[in-house]
């Protein structure tokens, strides 16, 4: 068990100690973000280890090193290391300024206009502020804003572009083709400004290079945790930020879930014909786009409580064509840089034709509701994450279940050198080796290391039951940010409330002095508000500038009724629809039998008001004229004299409860 154990999963143990010293760093590193109670206890617990590993004539060097790392952690903290921020970081900005007038004035030498220059800019810059307000927002429902972010699969495009372009070209021998396309990335990644993400992929890109010229290969958790200690190690400051988790995640995803994926998907049959090699490219698009998925799932759910689970299909769509946009669009930037529009022309037309494709797919996605963004608050992130780390443990499980067989191979490699004295000799010398290293291997190992007591219908249809059980999660984890009960949504500031009652959504006051408190609600999780999960079938404001936080929800919901309470409907857009009534005076609370009564001082009457408070419970929220201000303890004082019931208290605005934890 234990010699298959470490077959099957050694791709995901560090074998390099600067691995494990490295590994110590970043586990400091990251409790002193999330849990820094914990950062002191879990040097001294390395500290005690450095001890009594000292005392001991055998030591284990793994544990030792990652020991070491820890306590260096601590040197860098003492010193102040890791407060500091990469160098010529401010420097760079100049020089990003610099490259994206220099892109800008080669766009407009192409005549590259509209929605195609936004995205063009958004694509070469890595930057998402250059798209429209309305197309990011739907790239970002559909899980493609990554596509314009700095990342590694730009850098990957560029320099695998500048490989395949340089080993074409002799005279530059072994090196050079491996070294030029890096220090040209480096270029770039210093012309964007050293985007974190871009700074991993470069730092991959680095250490592959390093590999491929020394003969060497590490394993992906080394490359990984080697990536990440240099990332940290020369710029800690950003280390660890959302940006940094969500690069490593997609990364980690595809090197270590990939293998385990792939055993969830049908196998391609292996005659190499045109039906064959479709199906296989579109198969690894999948496991690829699932695995990076999976990565970045937890820190998108922990930071922006939002998943979007049909960014896997538009992703199987776009990325594949931006892997043929990216180097046209390169290409035909650097003809347009050396004047040779004319050749440049053609290839602009294919690039546009692309763009034009790329939008309307994502508008298209969008229209149907195809995103699939499923939003998680309160305790429902950390059940999510839960199902999540039960579905890694699954993979992990299932890599070893579905593993190929040794014993296949060898026969596979015996078969196939029968045309070959040569090669048959070694295939009979690896057999001989497999049968003495099989006796000395205890009986019990030798059936776990072996499936071919499996029938071979049952082999070819096993991927059925890790398909099945990985549809099953993927549906649990969407479906659990409904699992939770929806928290009373009244908050609020001295400008406006938003206040949900029974089947009623009211938006009170004027939202333009409210942005910040918007931005953290319907900003963050419409959903909240008036998802088709809820009950809500009218929705009322009095302000036009309260109109766009709910234009998802009447975007999305058509059986909205809508209802306008200020004085003259608006003549805009977004207004065709909406009905005018009498400003609303009084609300129902989510707190059962208690109401709201909302009074302007000096507007409404006192008189009105004892007759509304002379029974039940409520509170009256004291609104009060412009630049005098009202003191809600001095109203309650009198509130016998006014003829106030008891159940019935004054507050002012800066009493409203805050947003809702989402």
């Amino acid at each position: 068990m234990g010699l298959s154990l470490e077959k099957h999963y050694r791709e995901w143990i560090p074998a390099s100690l600067f691995s494990y010293f490295l590994a110590g760093i970043l586990s400091g590193c990251f409790l002193e973000n999330f849990y820094p109670d914990l950062t002191l206890v879990w040097i001294s617990v390395h500290a005690i280890i450095i001890i009594f590993l000292s005392l001991r004539e055998r030591k284990s060097k793994k544990i030792l090193f990652l020991s070491w790392g820890t306590i260096f952690f601590l040197f860098l903290a003492v010193c102040g290391y890791t407060k500091r921020s990469a160098p010529f970081l401010s420097e760079s900005q100049i020089w990003k300024k610099g490259f994206q007038s220099k892109i800008e004035t080669l766009l407009d030498e192409a005549n590259i206009q509209n929605e195609a220059r936004e995205i063009s800019l958004g694509l070469v810059l890595g930057d998402a502020k250059n798209l429209s307000k309305d197309f990011k927002k739907k790239a970002k429902e559909g899980g493609i804003l990554h596509l314009f972010a700095a990342s590694g699969l730009h850098l990957g495009i560029l320099i695998g572009c500048l490989f395949s372009l340089f080993k074409r070209m002799p005279f530059l021998g072994y090196s050079l083709p491996r070294i030029l396309p890096v220090l040209l990335g480096f270029l770039y990644l210093a012309m964007l400004g050293f985007p974190i993400s871009l700074a991993r992929a470069w730092v991959f890109s680095t250490w592959i290079l390093l590999q491929s010229l020394l003969f060497r290969r590490s394993r992906p958790t080394d490359l990984l945790l080697i990536s990440a200690g240099i990332l940290y190690l020369w710029d800690p400051d950003r280390s660890f930020g959302v940006s940094f988790l969500l690069s490593f995640g997609a990364v980690a995803g595809i090197l270590l879930l990939l293998p385990s994926l792939k055993h969830c998907l049908p196998k391609i049959p292996e005659e190499k014909t045109i039906l064959s090699r479709f199906l296989g490219f579109w198969r690894e698009n999948l496991a690829v786009s699932t695995a990076a998925g999976l990565g970045t799932l937890p820190s998108l759910i922990y930071y922006f409580g939002s998943y979007s689970f049909g960014s896997l299909g538009l992703n199987l769509i776009l990325v594949p064509v931006c892997g043929i946009l990216l180097p046209l669009l390169y290409f035909s930037l650097l003809l347009q840089a050396c004047s040779l529009s004319i050749l440049a022309k053609p290839i602009w037309q294919i690039v546009v034709s692309l763009l034009e494709f790329l939008e309307r797919t994502t508008l298209f996605w969008s229209e149907l509701d195809l995103s699939l963004v499923h939003y998680y608050r309160g305790k429902t992130k950390f059940f999510a994450l839960g199902i999540w780390t039960l579905f890694l443990l699954f993979l992990f499980l299932w890599k070893w279940i579905g593993a190929p067989q040794e014993e296949e191979d060898v026969e596979l490699d015996l078969t196939l050198s029968e045309t070959d004295p040569f090669v048959k000799r070694r295939g009979a010398a690896s057999l001989s080796k497999n049968r003495i290293q099989d006796r000395t291997i205890p009986k019990f190992n030798r059936v776990c290391l072996s499936h071919s007591s499996f029938p071979a219908v049952l082999r070819k249809r096993i991927w059925i039951l890790g398909f099945a059980f990985c549809f099953f999660f993927q549906v649990t984890l969407a479906r659990s940010s409904y699992w939770i009960e929806i928290p009373p949504v009244f908050f609020g500031d001295k400008f406006s409330f938003v206040l949900q009652e029974e089947r009623k959504l009211s938006l009170i006051g004027k939202c333009k002095y409210s942005s910040k408190i918007f931005y953290r609600s319907f900003g963050r999780d419409p959903e909240l508000f008036c998802g088709d999960h809820l009950n809500t079938r009218e929705i009322y404001i009095e302000h036009e500038s309260c109109l766009q936080w709910i234009s998802e929800c009447v975007r999305r919901r058509k059986d909205l009724s809508l209802k306008y309470g200020g004085k003259d409907k608006p003549k805009i857009a977004g207004f065709e629809n909406w009905i005018r009534v009498p400003k609303a005076k009084e609300f129902s609370l989510p707190t059962p039998a208690k109401k709201m009564i909302r009074f302007e001082v000096g507007k409404d009457s006192l008189i009105e008001l004892g007759k509304s408070t002379k029974a039940g419970s409520g509170i009256i929220l004291l609104l009060p004229r412009f630049n005098i201000p009202e003191d809600p303890r001095q109203w309650n004082r009198v509130r016998k004299q006014l003829g106030i019931g008891p159940g019935w208290k004054f507050i002012g605005s800066d009493e409203l409860p805050g947003i809702p934890v989402l």
